[in-house]
């Protein structure tokens, strides 16, 4: 009797261990991408060639974000945009609509795959994201870095790496 006892609790705590392990490694854990965007709040700047820094300067605005884009080169602005940054709940990812000056719109939609990691694509690549134009993976190093990598066509085209400003 005392046999079939241990052999049941023993069964209880197996399948217990079992259900916490399988749940606690389901790769399909939400995760609240909102929530993580606020990572990117701040100002932050890069040194993206010779002569050449980038200042992104991304601030709250209603449900989202906006955010100012300018590249500096010997002390002239050589490149300038701004970006609209919002969380859509009906495809769970967050989309940015942004315009450079002289260029067209440009929509993105950005998803985090860990709470420190994200992936940007064009909003018409959504449907099938392995085949995206482009693609630019991104990694919060440190809650003050920001490292992206820009891939086309699974080729590394660059990496930046942002710092964020401490004022």
């Amino acid at each position: 009797m005392a046999m079939k006892k241990f052999l049941s609790i023993s069964g209880i705590i197996l399948f217990l261990n079992f259900f916490y392990f399988a749940h606690s490694q389901n790769p399909h854990t939400i995760l609240n991408q909102a929530g993580l965007l606020k990572q990117f709040e701040g100002n932050w700047n890069c040194e993206i060639g010779k002569d050449t820094s980038a200042y992104w300067d991304m601030e709250p605005y209603g449900s989202g974000y906006v955010a100012s884009l300018k590249y500096i080169t010997k002390g002239k602005t050589v490149k300038e945009g701004k970006g609209l940054y919002g969380y859509d709940k009906s495809i769970d990812k967050i989309v940015e609509a942004g315009i450079t000056l002289g260029k067209d719109i440009g929509v993105y939609v950005m998803w985090f795959i860990t709470d420190s990691k994200f992936v940007l694509i064009p909003y018409s690549d959504l449907p099938d994201p392995e085949k995206a134009s482009f693609k630019m993976e991104g990694e919060f190093k440190f809650p003050d870095i920001l490292v992206e990598t820009t891939i086309i066509g699974n080729k590394t085209i660059n990496t930046k790496t942002w710092t964020k400003s401490r004022h």
